[in-house]
């Protein structure tokens, strides 16, 4: 028998080849190895400052601040940093919240330091404009035209540079221009401290009191314990506290108030219904003495009555006895006087015979 090479016929062509395309080009098309974008590095860029204000002022990537015509880059935040950020920020938050002696800055704003030599534009992570500073900073601004009262940085970064700039640099340009309180908060403790200008216009370190607590010169009332910023007290903690007891959860606090006096309100009503309720129950007790007291007078007059009753009868009876003892008396008196009547009578009649 001879052998036939089978061949299919050839087939038409799909009208949608694309859905029973099966080759393994179509499922797995090759990789495409795009450049990998480099970062742009603006630390040390020459710019004006005009373009820096046009081009690099708003950055979203990146915070830049400008340096006599160089750019500062800022330190990216760590997690303990934020923690000592979030902390702080909710403390003061609150403060200002109780007492209304200004406006909190912070998202990056900056303001321009001109000092004679130099000119600068820094953007500190917090900052404060009293309410009597001349300048005040309008709702839309997005950068401050004024000096600051108050500058607030947060050390996140272990580069020698980056930290040298915030506690020298910046401090230096901040007390020429007249900032009048600056505070650095380090996470690690090391480089934390707090500065006033001074009657002379330098800045002096706040001296924390015997409980270490430090009070702001610029702000009335705000104080804080140094160390609390390391052990981040809860606000629960913080209303028992008298340091941060003046403007921290002031509405829990007037609840707790007033809770609190609606329980010694509830307990002086317990004490008093508690009171009255001993009054009733001796007066109880009294009436049920009172009570007892008339059932056994009742009880002793009945007996006294019953044996009134049977001296009554006794008495009858001892009447009706001493009458008859006398009207047997009277009787044994008119036989008695009969028989001397005969007697005599006898003896009359004897002498006559």
């Amino acid at each position: 028998m001879e052998a036939r090479l089978y061949t299919p016929k050839k087939q038409q062509p799909d009208v949608y080849p694309y859905l029973f395309d099966s080759s393994p080009a179509y499922y797995h098309p090759p990789k495409i190895i795009l450049p990998l974008e480099t970062k742009q590095e603006y630390d040390g860029m020459r710019v004006s400052e005009e373009e820096y204000w046009s081009q690099y002022y708003e950055l979203a990537d990146v915070a830049l601040e400008w340096n006599n015509g160089k750019l500062e880059e800022k330190p990216v935040a760590d997690r303990e940093s934020y923690d000592l950020y979030a902390w702080f920020l909710r403390l003061i938050s609150q403060y200002f919240e109780a007492f209304k002696e200004g406006t909190m800055i912070g998202l990056e704003i900056g303001f321009k330091l001109v000092l004679g030599n130099k000119t600068t534009i820094r953007k500190p992570d917090l900052a404060f404009i009293h309410k009597n500073n001349p300048v005040q900073m309008p709702p839309l601004e997005t950068s401050y035209k004024g000096c600051f009262d108050i500058c607030f940085e947060f050390l996140s970064d272990t580069n020698k540079k980056a930290i040298e700039r915030d506690t020298v640099v910046k401090k230096h340009e901040y007390e020429r221009y007249g900032v009048r309180e600056y505070y650095i908060l380090d996470r690690l403790g090391d480089e934390t401290a707090f500065y006033y200008l001074d009657s002379t216009g330098h800045y002096r370190k706040f001296k924390p009191n015997r409980s270490g607590v430090i009070k702001s010169k610029v702000l009335k009332h705000f104080q804080f314990r140094e160390d609390d910023l390391y052990n981040r007290p809860s606000d629960q903690n913080l209303v028992q506290d008298p340091v941060y007891r003046k403007y921290v959860q002031l509405y829990y606090q007037q609840e707790y108030k007033r809770a609190e006096a609606e329980r010694k309100r509830a307990e002086a009503e317990r004490k008093r219904a508690e009171g009255a309720n001993k009054i009733a129950n001796a007066e109880r007790k009294k009436a049920g003495e009172a009570d007892k007291k008339a059932k056994e007078a009742d009880k002793k007059a009945k007996e006294a009555d019953k044996k009134a009753k049977e001296a009554d009868k006794k008495a009858k009876e001892a009447d009706k006895k001493a009458k008859e003892a006398d009207k047997r008396a009277v009787a044994e008196r008119d036989r008695a006087e009969r028989m001397e009547k005969e007697l005599l009578n006898l003896k009359k009649q004897l002498q006559n015979l």
